[in-house]
């Protein structure tokens, strides 16, 4: 009598448990499917009800795996939303990290396939512009704008006045270089160059003129160009002025330059020797230039490419 009695109570015990849960099972799924009419639902809140449900679903199984459908239906592209967000915004860890946490909460979604492939091409372009930035650049590109005193002898520069404006452009082959030490995630380097530049002088413009001004023809200077450790500068060129008739009259120069280095500008002081070879009294030129150094080429190799999956897996990985 006391067994049966002892199984009754179980029953009833079981049995009140199991209505109690149904009904809490009742509140909770309701409280879910009245958030998912507005527009606009609270992710944070639909997880906490969501998991507050899967605790009441013995033996509600379906029907709280078509609920959880629906909610992750909309869960699901509002957190590939934030992780593209993170990735936007560059915090790659964060999106990592909650693409490794999706994938678990969620099943198999081409979504979520899309966002991996995503979040490894974001990846894997942030590593090799790391990789890029330490590199230096094979070749220069250079620019420049220089103001240059009119051609005297030297014991008559007197004072800096007459200046014209000498356009110039040059093209360097970069060589020795060395690795400066920095903090900094854009890689300096130091080192010594040798190329081709052209200047040509504007003879239509006077800056700080007086009276002692002299009309003059336009020249182009074609040189070979060498510098030292981004400062020291040694040009040696053929000169040709060209007069009003046409004419062309032939001269050779040799400029010596120091030059301060501003990260992509070089600020230069220049001293010119100019003469035909034939006189023995040549004539000089001083100048000052600001110059543009435009990196070009910077290599990147098969090995290269190996070496950022590399680090985009370790990335990943956290290692």
């Amino acid at each position: 009598m006391r067994i049966l009695f002892t199984l009754i109570l179980l029953f009833h015990a079981v049995f009140s448990f199991s209505q109690n849960n149904k009904e809490k099972f009742n509140v909770t799924s309701e409280k879910i499917e009245t958030l998912l009419k507005y527009k606009d639902k609270s992710p944070s809140q639909l997880r906490s009800l969501l998991k507050e449900l899967e605790s009441y679903s013995n033996n509600n199984v379906n029907e709280f795996n078509q609920i959880k459908k629906r909610v992750n239906s909309y869960l699901l592209p509002m957190e590939i939303k934030l992780i593209r967000s993170d990735v936007y915004n560059k915090k790659y860890r964060n999106a990592v990290d909650q693409t490794k946490q999706i994938k678990i909460n969620y099943s198999y979604s081409s979504e979520i396939e899309k966002l991996d492939k995503y979040l490894d091409r974001k990846l894997y372009g942030y590593h090799k512009n790391l990789m890029i930035q330490q590199k230096s650049s094979w070749f220069s590109l250079e620019p420049s704008l220089s103001f240059y005193t009119q051609e005297k002898l030297l014991n008559d520069i007197t004072e800096i006045s007459n200046l014209n404006p000498v356009y110039g452009l040059g093209f360097y082959v970069k060589f020795n270089k060395k690795k400066k030490e920095n903090s900094g995630r854009i890689a300096r380097f130091s080192f010594s160059q040798i190329g081709i530049k052209l200047d040509y002088r504007d003879n239509g413009y006077n800056l700080l003129k007086d009276s002692t001004y002299i009309a003059v023809n336009p020249y182009i200077n074609s040189q070979i160009s060498f510098l030292y450790r981004k400062t020291l500068g040694l040009d040696a060129g053929v000169l040709q002025y060209v007069n009003s008739l046409g004419n062309v009259k032939t001269n050779y120069s040799l400029t010596a330059s120091f030059f301060i280095p501003i990260r992509f500008v070089s600020l230069g002081a220049h001293a010119r020797i100019i003469s035909d070879l034939t006189s023995t009294q040549p004539t000089v030129q001083l100048g000052a230039s600001v110059k543009f150094n435009i990196g070009i080429y910077k290599p990147y190799s098969l090995r290269d490419k190996e070496e950022i999956k590399s680090q985009v897996f370790k990335f990943k990985e956290n290692k």
